[in-house]
């Protein structure tokens, strides 16, 4: 599929990766073609058709300090769309709604005790503090967690948060996560202390729709509900993807896929030299509602009551517009492990549980308040780096002829549109360093 004397490049997924990667290469002069399995394009920051209204399909945050994602919006005339407000974050315990939006409720958090509360803060201005990462990486998050807070703040706060986001797996995780999320969200305060969090009018659909249009003003072909069946090989290097029984060929091939299903696309032989994969990955499995109004105070409820088996309930459309996706909009979601049961069961029967949970923390919520509900679910959201991990993140040029770049490659960062889109900026150089450099000097 090589168009004339430009390098040609194949990308197998239409996410935020593949897109941004595509856009790039295709300002570099690359002839590239993008091939999506699935009928639309934008993955899991993708938009969805919810009972007649668009709406993401899972929950997500712009911050006012996520340079990339935002860098990107402008350079395709999307800069004047974000809307940035702040916001309310609550916790749930022992049956009770807390705020810990503002400095003052940090300092009078009921669930701590006064020197708790001093102790936390002293962490949470030491991760602000710590720039690097590297002396982070080896040591054990539960351990760093009990020297730094104390035994009772991990027991009452952070052990009870990480039960609900790992499914009950944490043991094996290093002080980076802990530490990446603390400096992200630390840096979105406003002068009020409270954080700032933004939406791209349209949601990141809006993003995905200006990268595809652009793409193909490039000159670039973009394929959504093309299923790629193999990555294939030929003299020990990637030659082409095979769609619908036919091969074709490209002088790179991207795939942006994450490892465990990367990996089954590959050709024998290139299956034999793609980096071992150290990561474990969560699922999600998520209630969205459409209420007829605001159901929680907050934008993200923190669940520390284990008794409520619920990572966090989200209400988005305290950045959303509500008149532009036709209401309030409650995600119930709750992180799991891939084989977990919640995937495969019945989705009325998930829905039943789910809300019974969101109205045991909200009891206000009636029957009557929703005006649509569903149920998504992905096995494969989120990758989950474990101690020394920086020494086993993947290579992405290990395979000739192939880049093998996912979320598998966002670490330290926590993964976002923002580190996502960073993986895509990095991998592009790489990839253009190794198309032919007789097609390339003459693109």
């Amino acid at each position: 599929m090589t168009r004339g004397l430009a390098p040609s490049v194949g990308i197998v997924g239409g996410g935020i990766l593949g897109l941004t990667a595509a856009y790039r290469l295709a300002r570099a002069g690359v002839a590239v073609s993008l091939f999506e399995r699935a009928p639309d394009l934008g993955g899991l920051v993708g938009s969805f058709d919810f009972d007649g209204t668009p709406a993401d399909r899972f929950y997500h945050v712009v911050l006012p300090t996520d340079d990339r994602i935002r860098g990107l919006a402008d350079e395709l005339g999307l800069g004047d769309r974000w809307r940035f407000r702040p916001t309310k974050v609550g916790f749930y315990d022992d049956g009770r709604l807390f705020s810990m939006t503002s400095p003052r409720e940090f300092l009078t958090f009921p669930l701590l005790r006064p020197h708790e509360r001093i102790r936390l803060a002293a962490f949470v201005a030491r991760c602000q503090l710590t720039k690097e990462h590297d002396a982070l990486d080896d040591v054990p998050l539960d351990a760093w967690l009990r020297r730094l807070c104390g035994r009772r703040v991990v027991e009452k706060m952070w052990r009870p948060l990480l039960d609900s986001k790992f499914d009950g797996r944490y043991e094996d995780l290093p002080a980076t996560y802990i530490w990446a999320r603390t400096r992200r969200m630390g840096a979105t305060r406003d002068r009020g202390g409270r954080e700032v969090m933004g939406w791209l009018e349209g949601g990141y659909q809006t993003l995905i729709d200006a990268l595809e249009r652009r793409i193909r003003a490039l000159g670039g072909e973009v394929r959504a509900a093309a299923t790629v069946e193999q990555i294939a090989a030929e003299g020990g290097r990637a030659a082409g993807v095979v769609v619908d029984g036919r091969l074709h060929r490209f002088d790179h091939v991207l795939c942006t896929l994450a490892p465990p299903v990367a990996r089954r696309l590959l050709a024998p032989e290139l299956a034999a030299l793609a980096p071992a994969d150290h990561c474990r990955y969560l699922g999600v499995v998520c209630l969205l509602l459409r209420t007829r109004r605001s159901v929680s105070p907050y934008y993200h409820l923190n669940i520390t009551d284990r008794r409520v088996p619920l990572t966090t309930i989200v209400e988005t459309t305290h950045v959303v517009d509500p008149e532009r996706v036709g209401g309030h909009l409650l995600y119930v979601s709750k992180y799991v492990d891939p084989g977990h049961p919640d995937h495969d069961a019945d989705p009325a029967d998930v829905e039943r549980r789910y809300l019974a949970h969101a109205r045991t923390i909200f009891p206000d919520l009636r029957q009557d308040d929703v005006l649509a509900a569903t149920v998504q679910r992905a096995r494969v959201t989120e990758p989950v780096h474990l101690v020394g991990g920086a020494k086993r993140l993947p290579d992405p040029f290990a395979v000739p002829g192939l880049s093998l770049a996912s979320t598998a490659h966002v670490y330290p960062e926590i993964v976002s549109g923002q580190a996502v889109t960073g993986v895509a900026e990095r991998v592009v150089p790489g990839i253009l360093e190794r198309l032919p450099a007789a097609e390339r000097a003459a693109a």
